[in-house]
């Protein structure tokens, strides 16, 4: 199974962030398998990691201002969070 990537916007310190523990985030994947849906974002409860082989999957790290970071981390996702007004 290929890995999956996916992008995030850390908002605060990046010292800050808590590794390793559940979290609740939005999530943008980066490689759907249907390329229209490419940007979508989700809220999931996951895991991530500054070891980029720890979780299955990639997690690129944008600071508040959209700046990537130079290193992906790794993420888990336990569950997607369905946050969104269903129309």
């Amino acid at each position: 199974m290929a890995r999956k990537e996916y992008d995030t916007f850390i908002l605060t310190d990046l010292d800050k962030v808590s590794e390793d523990k559940e979290m609740e985030m939005i999530l943008r994947d980066l490689n759907p398998e249907d390329r229209r849906y490419k940007y979508r974002s989700f809220y999931v409860m996951g895991m991530i990691s500054r070891d980029e082989s720890k979780y299955p999957d990639r997690l690129w790290v944008r600071l508040g201002r959209g700046q990537l970071q130079e290193r992906p981390w790794s993420i888990k996702i336990l569950k997607e969070l369905y946050k969104f007004p269903k129309e």
